[in-house]
């Protein structure tokens, strides 16, 4: 726990910047800042494991996939305003698969690997993150912005649960080949802290007058339980990543890592918040 006093500061920073940017989301022109800000971020993590993919010999097109990013978390947002455009998503990845593919044509050596690796970056980075944004600004009836806290607050207990727990109380090594700091006492813990902030927003849902935000106690209870086992192997799935790469952070932000560090357990948990909107609340 010796790095607590750095994630206390850095989380002193990010939990008002996130707060400021989900009240404002919907104003009409700040929301063009907040997807931006999201597809940037994007661009770091994609950039962040074109640096894993390096250290295996791999070969990624940086700019091209930097470019692809951007446009396909963007897609997202458009897909949520324009519900002629909500397959746009789907439409430019499989262009975007495409153009990796001719973009390859001239060399055949190491093509197998290097498609390999960039179409996987898309998939695991790209596609939740523009989820995001498809969860911000759903089209029928919800609010967005308790969706997406939804989302960020009980991952994110999930992983300060877990941390705690770990360090005070771990005995049982989840995954020591992976992430040796992981503990089965810890992810348990985070477990029951994902399913008492899920029922907590039951609660404020139960007790709203507002409509905007819904969510009944079998949901809650499902939910909890869902984000509360996904997050964590979104967590050790990054850390295998940096294992193989032998890299401890994917960055070296102070207290953070990287990006990819910081969102690991969201690029799991957010197409689930996702697809339940998007089939059971549509």
């Amino acid at each position: 726990m010796k790095d607590l006093t750095k994630r206390f500061t850095l989380s002193l920073i990010t939990i008002p910047i996130i707060v400021f940017l989900l009240i404002f989301s919907f104003n009409p022109w700040f929301q063009y800042i907040v997807s931006l800000a999201i597809a940037l971020l994007s661009c770091v993590a994609v950039w962040e494991y074109e640096q894993f993919v390096e250290t295996k010999g791999g070969r990624m097109l940086l700019p091209v996939l930097l470019t692809f990013t951007l446009l396909e978390v963007l897609s997202f947002f458009i897909a949520a305003h324009y519900s002629a455009l909500k397959s746009l998503p789907l439409l430019l990845f499989f262009i975007v698969f495409l153009t990796i593919f001719l973009l390859h044509f001239k060399e055949k050596d190491g093509a197998i690997i290097d498609l390999a690796v960039s179409s996987f970056g898309l998939t695991y980075i790209a596609i939740p993150m523009g989820m995001i944004l498809g969860i911000l600004y759903f089209p029928n009836g919800q609010d967005g912005r308790w969706w997406v806290s939804f989302l960020l607050i009980v991952t994110k207990i999930t992983d300060v649960g877990a941390y705690f727990a770990g360090n005070l109380w771990g005995r049982r090594k989840l995954a020591p080949n992976i992430s040796p700091g992981k503990t089965v006492e810890g992810t348990v813990f985070g477990l029951v802290c994902a399913m008492i902030t899920s029922f907590i927003f039951y609660l404020f849902s139960r007790d709203s007058s507002s409509s905007l935000f819904q969510l009944n106690l079998a949901e809650c209870l499902i939910l909890g339980l869902i984000l509360g086992l996904v997050g964590p192997l979104g967590d050790l799935s990054e850390s295998l990543l940096k294992r193989d790469a032998n890299k401890k952070d994917s960055n070296r932000l102070p207290g953070l890592g990287g990006v990819l560090d910081m969102i690991d357990s969201l690029l799991f948990n957010a197409p689930i918040i996702y697809f339940y909107l998007y089939f059971v609340k549509s």
